[in-house]
Formats: C-alpha cells, structure tokens, sequence
C-alpha cells in the first residue's frame, strides 16, 4: 500500500512544480493575449506558487500586476505540469457603469497584510462602497478559493452576487465586487 501512495505522490509532481521544504511550488505564467491577433503578444509575469494559491490565481476574474489591472481570459496547464493565466486590460473586460467603480476601488487600496485576506465591496447604484469587517478575515488561501466558485454570497441574512474579483499579490488582497439581489 505504501508503494501505491509513493507513486500517486511522484506521479503528481510534474516539471512545472518544485519543492520547497514540505510545499510543492508551481509555475505560474501571466501572459498578454491580444483578441484581435488571436495569440499571446508577450509575458506579464512569472511566479511560483504553493498549490492552493495557483487555485485561487486561476479563479479570479482579474489579477493587480505592476500597479495594472488585468482580466482574465482564460488559463491552461500542459502535460508538463505548467500553468498559464492569459489576461487582458481590464478595460476590455468589463462594461460601465462598474468598469470604472472597480477601477477607483482596486486603485484606492491602501492596506497590506501578511496572509490573504478579503474584502467585500457592495454596489449602491453608482459605486461600489467596502464593508467594513465583513470580509476581511484571513482564511486559509483554499478557502478564499472555496468563496471564489459562489456566484452568491450571504452576509447578515443578505444576498448578494458576485459581479467580479480581482487579486492584489502585492498586498495579499483578494477583492469581491458585490450586488445586493432579491432571490
């Protein structure tokens, strides 16, 4: 049985991973696509990451890099084990009225922390305003990963739905855009 559970383990570290100390870290290649080209016009970002973060990389709608906000197209993995997200600039990717109201939110972000954590931003009509607390805890990534496959969320007996999300990197932020909804 033990030779069973060796080899799923080495079965499941592909070339796109390496180990550091207990974690395995994957590759993770952020790269421009062009609609109009219809190909990858050139490389945004590379970095290595623990798995549950390549999760939750690849379900966000956006992703902050080099103070640029970027939506997400697609991703990939090859047969070798590497991960691409393709993305684009946000412009782009989302309509008005709530194009430019996640645009001021992403940009006005001034708090850094340590682990992940959230924040909830809530539409009022014009723009989106953050909750305070209601989202900022620092869970574990996986479960920040685990909010991410919601459509809807439920704070205080409210139902709201997920418009959008973005990730800082830079600051361990993950932002939720939010519509309060009837259901």
């Amino acid at each position: 049985m033990l030779w069973l559970v060796t080899l799923m383990i080495c079965c499941f570290i592909k070339v796109g991973s390496e180990r550091k100390g207990s974690a395995i870290y994957y590759s993770v290649t952020y790269r421009e696509w062009s609609e109009t080209k219809q190909k990858e016009v050139r490389t945004l970002e590379q970095v290595s990451v623990p798995q549950s973060e390549l999760f939750l990389r690849k379900l966000v709608d956006a992703t902050l890099i080099h103070s640029r906000l970027w939506g997400h197209i697609s991703n990939e993995r090859t047969e070798e084990g590497t991960h691409s997200i393709y993305a684009a600039e946000f412009a782009d990717q989302v309509e008005e009225p709530y194009r430019s109201a996640i645009t001021k939110a992403v940009f006005a972000l001034n708090r850094t922390s340590s682990l992940y954590s959230g924040e909830y931003w809530i539409w009022d009509g014009q723009q989106f305003m953050e909750q305070e607390g209601q989202a900022a805890s620092s869970l574990m990534v996986l479960e920040w990963a685990q909010r991410l496959l919601d459509h809807y969320v439920v704070e205080q007996e409210t139902t709201y739905e997920v418009l959008y999300s973005v990730l800082d990197e830079e600051r361990k932020k993950l932002l939720f855009f939010l519509k309060e909804v009837d259901l």
